[in-house]
């Protein structure tokens, strides 16, 4: 859970924990989920999950997510797609952040819509980065998918709870934004390179 919308004033920054914790690039992401898509009955930390970006011809891109007790499973097809970064919510049903044809996109479960969506990103968006902020048992009522990015060099956020729709100022004088993830201290992280 996000508490107040804003940074702590205190900074407890610690090694993340997790899937979260393995290197990751544009082209591949990593996060802690259930037995399988859709299916949260073994809890949110069941396995580590990957997603990759495949070659589907020309400029084609296709993502792919998969665990140690799945195949490769199809999230999205798309054009030039150059970034990705996933999550689950907490039924299970992913949510992909994704840069395509240079253009910043989420791809979620709209439960007003009772099906996956595309929202586009502003354009001025870069490094678009998902993560559910708790995946414990114990705080499923709490938690949320957070979506940082980066737009004027400064960081930002949006959630779940408000269907995307409201921005939110986290910190002035930021570069870019390569990871969100629960770190050890059980802190909301924002891996990020400040201006300066």
């Amino acid at each position: 859970m996000f508490v107040g919308n804003i940074l702590s004033t205190t900074d407890i920054a610690a090694p993340l924990v997790g899937a979260r914790a393995l290197p990751i690039s544009g082209m591949v992401d990593y996060e802690d989920g259930g037995i399988g898509i859709s299916d949260p009955s073994e809890g949110l930390l069941y396995q580590i999950w990957k997603a990759t970006i495949s070659d589907a011809g020309g400029s084609n891109k296709e993502v792919y997510f998969e665990a140690p007790n799945t195949t490769p499973y199809l999230v999205y097809s798309g054009g030039n797609i150059t970034e990705i970064s996933f999550t689950f919510d907490q039924n299970m049903r992913p949510a992909l952040a994704f840069v395509e044809n240079d253009l910043p996109y989420l791809r979620w479960y709209d439960s007003s819509a009772g099906a996956q969506v595309v929202t586009a990103l502003d354009s001025g968006v870069t490094n678009p980065r998902v993560f559910l902020d708790d995946k414990r048992v114990l705080e499923s009522s709490n938690s949320d998918i957070i979506l940082g990015y980066i737009r004027a060099d400064n960081l930002y956020f949006r959630m779940q709870r408000d269907r995307f729709g409201v921005e939110y100022l986290l910190k002035e004088g930021v570069l870019s934004l390569s990871k969100i993830g629960m770190n050890r201290q059980l802190r909301l992280q924002f891996m990020v390179m400040y201006n300066g």
